[in-house]
Formats: C-alpha cells, sequence, structure tokens
C-alpha cells in the first residue's frame, strides 16, 4: 500500500513512513478480528497493525472519517476511538486513550503476527 512500509517477516513494530509522525510505534498482527460500535451499529474490523494509540485494518461495513466509536476487546473491556482515515474497505482509529504497553504487548503475543522458521537442510 503507497505511503506505508512492510516491515516482512518480523514482529518488529513498524517504522512510519516517511515525513510521517508516530507517538507510537505500530506492531503487525494477522487479521484479529475486533468488535466495533458505530452510532449503535456493530462491525467487525480485522486487525492489521496496532499502536497503544490506534489500530488500522479492514472493516465489514462503512464507517465515516470523524465518527465516535466503541472498540470492544473484550465484553469488560472496552475503549473509545475516532475513524481516522478510510480507504475503500481499508480504515484507521485512533484512542481516545491511548492504551497500556503492557496490554498491548499480552495482545500481540495471543494474536499477533508469527514467525516460523525452519532450519535449513
Amino acid at each position: 500500500m503507497p505511503g506505508r512500509e512492510q516491515n516482512p517477516g518480523t514482529t518488529a513494530p513498524v517504522a512510519a513512513a516517511s515525513g510521517e509522525a508516530r507517538a507510537h510505534p505500530r506492531v503487525p498482527f494477522q487479521g484479529y478480528p475486533l468488535e466495533v460500535i458505530a452510532k449503535g451499529r456493530s462491525c467487525s474490523v480485522r486487525v492489521r497493525d496496532l499502536s497503544c494509540g490506534g489500530f488500522s485494518g479492514i472493516c465489514d461495513e462503512a464507517l465515516d472519517v470523524g465518527a465516535f466509536v466503541t472498540v470492544c476487546f473484550a465484553d469488560d473491556h472496552q475503549v473509545f476511538a475516532w475513524v481516522r482515515w478510510v480507504r475503500l474497505m481499508n480504515v484507521g482509529l485512533m484512542f481516545a486513550e491511548p492504551l497500556a504497553p503492557g496490554f498491548v504487548r499480552r495482545l500481540h503475543r495471543g494474536h499477533g503476527t508469527f514467525v516460523t522458521v525452519r532450519p535449513r537442510q
């Protein structure tokens, strides 16, 4: 995708594209679905990358830029976010309050990108 640097084959945070400042490093994910509630309607976003400040992914419903939404990590853990950008069905959301780094690490361990390396024969 233009304007987005790839970091293939690693679970290291993805660097921001040149000229794009990020307060929090992004961590790649493998499409873990999160429920997002916008205007009382529920939709699913498959997470592509996540940081303490927000996430991007593919949404199964159209969201409006600027919409204030609820992101459901669990029944008892919901956070608020703004839709920052939309490109076709790809969306970027910014959390109203940054997530705790430990919580992001736990999510990544449970649902992030994993690399399996086979020994050469």
